[in-house]
């Protein structure tokens, strides 16, 4: 058994019917010539059974302790069938993109059963030009955006021939269902240690307070003075994006050139994530200006932060936390914004840095899951999202991705557009990952919050665009 993390079980906590909490990805393939959509379905089947050893999180299931006290554990499924999480399904005449992006809505709606390892994989035939598309679904809970990349680059090849891979040092071994008593220890043993580790974290994050502190002095001073710094971020304005969000998904999908944004951060000495942030905040400027609620203050992004160490790769979970920085919406030249963008981004990594990897992920065993699922039901049967000032707006991330053409099941890879997660009072989701000679990017959203999603991704292409004159200006 494997005990959950503080962070892994939070996303468990947070779930309902109305936030599902997983994430994962729309995967654009091409078969060979001649390949049928049931030999492609097969295919893809048999290549999955032949690399579950590689991937241990595919077969882990939850097992919760009694009455949910602590953080529930992992085990490696003793009743694991291949077959309740591969799945077949087809497009309505006439396959295109509205009808992708409808299937994609209706998937990411719906929970996963957690009496299973939680994950499905869906083979979708009928699209325009006899492609085959792939949707993921896999809890948050089991991966983070850089662990999900992990396991899709371990289920693809370099050549369309299906490579073998050795064997695995520990061949994979069912764990039998423990009893009660078992369970109990194992409880039992956890929560002993709760004090000790309680007491270590409070002493780490003394220092971390008393630098919150001062700085919160210094933010004073500054207000009380007129003046403002791009190291100082306040709480984010309201927007339509921070609400109660319903059980109904918008979904869009594209991609830019690779070359564009790397041209863009060549001709302005920023980073290629600094410019795929000034897009984005481009287009949500234009989104909220045309409906008149553009605030007067800056929108802020929450960016999630990869802290996973080396020995950790492969593993699964959740390694991250979340940086918040100023879009500078409220700044209508594009380059000047990407300047302020890049400059805020350099402040809050060097200030993330400074604090300790894994405080987030401590602090968030602290809490019983019972007492986290409780007060997570309060905070979405009262709406409170709809009165307090959020923490940031949006949640805007940027995913690296292999940059070779792969291949999966011997059908070429032609995009990989991430699926992700809207939550009450952040009911937009902007992800992006890099995959050869382009960046593809996922859109998803309550649809009560961006009922046009289609539009903000006209208005993302409208913001590329501008960057791209003003980098071959400069």
């Amino acid at each position: 058994m494997q005990q959950l993390s503080g962070i892994d079980t939070t996303f468990l906590n947070i779930e309902s019917n109305t936030c599902p909490m997983h994430v994962g990805g729309l995967v654009l393939l091409q078969p060979p010539p001649g390949q049928t959509p049931e030999q492609s379905f097969r295919v893809i089947f048999d290549l999955v059974e032949s690399r579950l050893d590689h991937i241990p999180p595919m077969r882990r299931r939850l097992l919760m302790t009694p009455l949910d006290i602590d953080h529930p554990f992992w085990i490696e499924d003793p009743d694991f069938d291949l077959v309740h999480h591969i799945r077949r399904r087809a497009l309505p005449s006439p396959g295109g993109r509205a009808e992708l992006d409808a299937l994609v809505c209706e998937l990411a709606a719906t929970r996963l059963d957690r009496n299973l390892p939680l994950w499905e994989l869906h083979v979708v035939e009928g699209l325009e030009g006899g492609r085959i598309a792939v949707i993921t679904k896999m809890h948050h809970a089991a991966i983070d955006g850089v662990s999900g990349a992990e396991i899709l680059t371990t289920l693809l090849d370099l050549t369309p021939e299906t490579a073998t891979l050795p064997p695995p040092d520990k061949p994979w071994r069912p764990d039998d269902m423990p009893s009660l008593t078992r369970r109990l220890f194992a409880t039992a043993k956890s929560l002993s240690r709760r004090p000790g580790d309680s007491f270590r974290l409070i002493k780490s994050t003394m220092p971390v307070l008393a630098s919150l502190g001062r700085e919160a002095i210094e933010r004073g001073k500054l207000i009380l003075q007129g003046e403002s710094t791009r190291s100082v971020i306040g709480l984010a304005p309201r927007t339509r994006f921070n609400r109660q969000i319903t059980a109904r998904r918008s979904y869009a999908h594209g991609g830019f050139p690779l070359a564009t944004i790397k041209t863009i951060r060549k001709a302005f000495g920023v980073t290629l994530n600094d410019v795929v942030l000034a897009v984005c905040a481009d287009a949500l400027r234009g989104y909220l200006d045309e409906r008149g609620e553009l605030p007067r203050h800056s929108l802020i992004a929450g960016v999630p932060m990869s802290t996973r160490p080396e020995d950790q790769k492969g593993t699964g979970g959740n390694h991250v936390t979340f940086l918040r920085t100023a879009l500078h919406t409220d700044e209508p030249d594009a380059v000047i914004r990407l300047g302020k963008i890049s400059g805020d981004m350099a402040a809050a990594k060097e200030k993330m840095r400074a604090l300790p990897a894994s405080l987030m992920g401590d602090w968030a065993k602290v809490p019983s899951p019972a007492l986290m699922a409780r007060a997570a039901r309060l905070y979405e049967n009262f709406g409170i999202q709809s009165f307090h000032a959020p923490a940031f707006n949006v949640v805007i991330s940027n995913v690296p991705g292999p940059p070779v053409p792969l291949y999966f099941a011997g059908l070429k890879v032609l995009a990989n557009y991430p699926v992700s997660i809207p939550f009450h009072g952040v009911g937009f989701n902007i992800t992006l990952m890099s995959y050869c000679d382009s960046i593809d990017y996922g859109l998803t959203a309550d649809h009560d919050t961006v009922p046009d999603i289609g539009h903000f991704a006209d208005l993302m292409r409208a913001a590329m665009e501008r960057l791209s004159q003003a980098a071959a200006a400069a």
